[in-house]
């Protein structure tokens, strides 16, 4: 994580230094001045850093556990006959590439950071290379910053995301009448989890969002996603085989939890998660059970 905001940070540093041509050679010092200030502290932005630590944990965890190389899921994708999901799946390979360092690391790019935490931190790191900007402009620091950053901000592309080419797949897919099992499987072996997740996500009704949080959810949580997603059983077997121990259960747990569960209990959770999400958070913040109740 810490590696992810770090590349990030500079990366809009950078951005900064080009624009106003200025020199940037106080990297870490940058970093380590917002981190203590705690302007690094962006719920949004946090959320997405562990997001994207845990997903890489799990995909290493099911990668390594398979030896061999078999057919890249994506990369076959490429070549389908389906214009819309070849140029889809084109999209999200070239996406996922971008978000890898030399090291082969994840990163996390600008245009993935959601809105307000992208507009936060920008300003964050405006803030922090104004002493350089001072001593060379004088007063006319603050201005040109300023814009500076808006006009960072104005290039802000939330349809790059990553998870926006993944729902962009997902969908054409959908059109083709192939969201199945065979998908599932396929997106699970290769450990392409932002895929799955807004596979199931759009399977079940619900968001991708959901779909992670019941995913990683332990205690039942993701037996709960897999009925609401309609997984048959025998799929659902080897879902939780393979990551119930890697998402904070177990396979008895979350077995024993899909089968115990009924119709009645699925469709109240999925009525509870079709729900606005700052809705939820707020009813859940007023301390009642009814969010317990449905998940």
């Amino acid at each position: 994580m810490t590696a992810m905001l770090t590349d990030l940070v500079e990366g809009i540093a950078d951005e900064f230094s080009a624009g106003l041509s200025a020199a940037n050679d106080e990297d870490q010092r940058l970093f380590e001045r917002l981190w203590s200030a705690g302007l690094l502290d962006i719920p949004d932005l946090v959320a997405l850093l562990l997001r994207r630590a845990e997903e890489e944990r799990i995909a290493a965890a099911i990668r390594s556990g398979r030896p061999g190389n078999p057919l890249r899921f994506l990369q076959s994708l490429v070549s389908d006959e389906n214009p819309a999901v070849s140029g889809a799946a084109m999209a999200l390979v070239l996406a996922k590439g971008r978000r890898r360092d030399r090291f082969g690391g994840p990163r996390i790019l600008f245009d993935d950071v959601p809105a307000e935490a992208a507009v936060a931190l920008v300003n964050a790191v405006a803030a922090a290379m104004r002493d350089v900007l001072v001593k060379r402009d004088g007063a006319g620091a603050d201005e040109r910053l300023s814009t500076s950053a808006n006009a960072l901000i104005a290039r802000h592309d939330e349809g790059s995301r990553l998870e926006a080419r993944a729902f962009e797949l997902v969908h054409a897919l959908d059109r083709a009448g192939r969201l199945d099992d065979r998908l599932f499987r396929s997106a699970l072996a290769q450990g392409e989890m932002g895929l799955l997740f807004e596979a199931l996500g759009r399977r079940g009704g619900i968001s991708s969002e959901s779909a992670w949080e019941h995913f990683t959810g332990g205690s039942g949580r993701l037996a709960m996603l897999l009925r609401i997603c309609s997984v048959p059983r025998d799929l659902a077997g080897e879902v939780v085989a393979l990551v119930a121990d890697l998402s904070g259960s177990d396979p008895e747990t979350e077995i024993g939890r899909f089968d115990s569960l009924s119709d009645e209990e699925v469709e109240r959770a999925r009525e509870w998660l079709r729900l606005s999400p700052a809705y939820r958070s707020a009813i859940e913040s007023l301390d009642t059970d009814h969010g317990q109740r449905a998940l």
